[in-house]
């Protein structure tokens, strides 16, 4: 025969594999739960919150609720409260869920005070290995008076036969002890060993000491000890572990907590990067500004940043909190790969498209997490795939989700299981070597991913390993509205703002193309017709428009981009101003001006051949531009003299000599003759323009210096029909 100390530990291994939740096959894909944050100290204000996120929860048939675990010391903070009548009405309105679902209070720190009261309310106790219960007689917390010790009683009437282990919570005096029963001599009985000496009479063998019992100080129980005397059925660290033990989907507190549902919708399309990023940022803020509490995100995006996507789905997660929290579903009606997975895994639940109506021989479901052409793209950048790979897995770790589903999505060569224990219904995702490896403890009950192929989650794969809260037979996100009680005549549609919806016009490449090409013409026309001024501000217009469309004036690229496109601007300057002629300064600076209006359009330094080529391909695009710019620039300067209106921004130029004048050899003759000769410069000298002698307008050039407007010049030199002067 065991001893008796020993069965407790017995009992809580039995218990702990029921926990588990039954074997693959009979529910294999997770029940709904609701996790409540119980905060400390316990009000009355407190009690009506839960109040009000619980209830209509359980009142919802479409969503019927298995488990509702109460996390009594959020965030791992030791809970106490003095207040009784609190913590009474908490513990009486669990005590009204026991009868439509099981109720478990989750203590994963200490708790102390009458915060026992509604933890010993709840039908089932887990708790973390650190934590411990007890001492509800503690600093400012009197022992509870005989009525009180009788709602406490009545509270543990579930636990039967522990309500001495209880009383020891605040009776200092009392002497715990422990034996066998008097009527089965099997199950475990606990009594007081003080005199009168009836109550040992219960037990059929000599009543032994618990340890902790002893008279003199309140019980302050450990979490093991509690698992050994009955109060703990489980033992588990964090809230994923509670959501593995009772098949829940997901560990994550309710946003909406008990409001009625606001809804908004939002279509995300295109790449993913820093643009979409602030463009959601500002939707969920102008949701919270109108009190709106829930967004039904379709995710119709593709490739995309994968640092910036995981920026995105912290904001997702984050827009969760706070004073006007925002519950995110996320919708993927066709397919989430690489970056759109990252996204998918910040929002609040997801639901997927099993989408029935396609080929009766391609069932066509949505899938989650293609990350094969992302990988094999940077093949030579192990560091970066790694680096990805870890934060991913952070961020699915901390929505209770395995890790190693990340890891099947990175690595081709990991053979992914799932497996049952041998000798309990207990079940969990495993590596086929660790299955190999425990020695016939874990058993394969199905293949999740083979090896030689990266991890692609189907809807029906991802509903059952509870990534997806609900797979639909429609690409309709309508069905989406049917499954959280939405109406859907009152689903707002959100736009973004006429601000992003014109910077993603001017992303589009042929707008960026004809933005380049305007602003190089503009460029070309006021370095080639000096004084005319407005083409120099419709250049520098559209290339900051070029800049603000692809960057918003954000990020470390965009001042690389724009550094690089700076040091062109003064390298064609020198070439033009210092050094005239087309030599490599002009060349140098053409080239920097075009890699960085390509830069811009990248949220990091390309790394991959395919980022590299996609920056050529840029470049190109932005040269052909620069090229046909150059071919407008001079058309647009031999005929603008002609136009009517226009030409009044030029000033007419000397007639040419005629052939009976000498020609060109009259012109270059005319112009010997003013070598010496002190004018006044008509127009600013950026080395070329328009200097006046006496009554004559001759078109110049400086020696190579800026003169502006009004100067006082001399011709130092002619060569041919060219006037050299220098400022005097």
């Amino acid at each position: 025969m065991r001893t008796p100390a020993r069965r407790p530990g017995l009992l809580a291994a039995a218990v702990l594999g029921l926990l588990a939740g039954p074997a693959p096959g009979q529910n294999a894909v997770p029940d709904d739960g609701l996790f409540v944050t119980v905060r400390s100290p316990i009000t009355s204000e407190v009690v009506s919150g839960i109040k009000s996120q619980v209830s209509p929860r359980l009142g919802n048939p479409a969503r019927p609720v298995r488990a509702v675990v109460f996390d009594f010391t959020p965030g791992g903070k030791d809970a106490t409260n003095a207040d009784f009548a609190a913590c009474y009405g908490l513990a009486d309105f669990i005590g009204s869920l026991k009868a439509s679902t099981t109720t478990v209070a989750f203590v994963h720190a200490k708790a102390t005070g009458h915060t026992v009261l509604p933890v010993l309310a709840c039908k089932e106790l887990v708790m973390g290995r650190g934590a411990a219960l007890g001492e509800v007689l503690t600093d400012g917390v009197p022992a509870p008076t005989k009525e009180k010790a009788g709602i406490y009683r009545d509270v543990a009437e579930d636990r039967k036969g522990l309500f001495p282990v209880v009383q020891k919570m605040w009776d200092k005096d009392l002497d715990l002890g422990r034996g066998l029963s008097a009527e089965d001599r099997r199950s475990v009985v606990y009594v007081d060993r003080r005199p009168p000496k009836d109550a040992p009479a219960k037990v059929a063998t000599n009543v032994e000491p618990v340890p902790g019992g002893e008279p003199g100080r309140v019980a302050l129980y450990p979490a093991d000890q509690a698992v050994k005397l009955g109060l703990a059925k489980a033992l588990a660290d964090a809230r994923p572990e509670v959501a593995e033990l009772y098949n829940l989907r997901s560990s994550e507190d309710d946003p909406l907590g008990g409001r009625s549902p606001d809804a908004y919708r939002y279509t995300l399309s295109g790449e993913v990067d820093n643009a979409m990023r602030e463009a959601v940022g500002r939707i969920l803020k102008d949701i919270k500004k109108k009190k709106g509490n829930v967004l039904v995100l379709t995710l119709d995006c593709g490739g995309g940043d994968l640092e910036a996507a995981r920026r995105l789905a912290d904001d997702l997660l984050e827009a969760r909190t706070g004073d006007d929290p925002v519950k995110v579903i996320g919708f993927i009606p066709e397919g989430a790969p690489a970056a759109a997975a990252v996204v998918a895994l910040g929002c609040s639940e997801l639901v997927m498209s099993k989408r029935l109506d396609a080929r009766e021989d391609d069932r066509g479901e949505a899938t989650l997490g293609d990350f094969a052409g992302y990988i094999e793209g940077n093949k030579k950048n192990p560091g970066a795939v790694d680096a990805n790979r870890k934060s991913l897995k952070e961020l699915a770790e901390g929505r209770g989700l395995p890790g190693l589903l990340i890891d099947g999505l990175f690595d081709r060569d990991l053979e992914v299981v799932q497996a049952k224990a041998a000798r309990s219904p207990a079940r969990r995702l495993m590596t086929q070597a660790e299955v190999d490896a425990s020695n016939g403890e874990w058993v394969t009950v199905r293949q999740v991913k083979p090896k030689g192929q990266y991890l692609k989650l189907t809807a029906s794969l991802a509903e059952e390993l509870g990534v997806a809260r609900h797979a639909v037979d429609t690409r309709d996100p309508a069905a989406v509205y049917a499954l959280y009680g939405l109406d859907p005549g009152r689903v707002k549609e959100v736009t973004p703002g006429w601000l992003d919806r014109f910077a993603e016009f001017l992303r589009q490449p042929g707008v960026a193309v004809l933005l380049v090409m305007i602003g190089f013409v503009g460029l070309i026309l006021e370095l080639k017709v000096p004084g005319l001024t407005v083409p120099g501000i419709v250049a520098a217009l559209a290339f900051i428009l070029v800049f603000w469309s692809q960057s918003r004036f954000s990020g470390e690229m965009f001042a690389l981009a724009l550094l690089v496109f700076l040091l062109g601007l003064v390298l064609v300057g020198l070439e033009i101003f210092v050094l005239p002629g087309f030599g490599a300064p002009g060349i140098f600076g053409v080239l920097c001006m075009l890699a960085g209006l390509g830069l811009v359009t990248f949220e990091r330094v390309p790394e991959t051949a395919a980022e590299w080529g996609a920056l050529g391909v840029r470049v190109t695009q932005y040269m052909l531009g620069m090229i046909g710019a150059f071919a407008l620039a001079f058309g647009i300067a031999r005929f603008l003299p002609k136009v009517p209106y226009a030409n009044r921004l030029l000033l007419a130029p000397p007639d040419d000599p005629s052939p009976a004048e000498g020609g060109l050899f009259g012109a270059a003759a005319a112009a010997a003759g003013l070598l010496g000769a002190i004018g006044t410069a008509n127009t600013p000298l950026r080395p070329a323009g328009v200097a006046r002698f006496g009554d004559e307008f001759r078109d110049v050039l400086s020696d190579g210096g800026f003169i502006p407007a009004g100067a006082r010049v001399q011709v130092i030199a002619v060569e041919g029909p060219k006037i050299v002067v220098k400022e005097v």
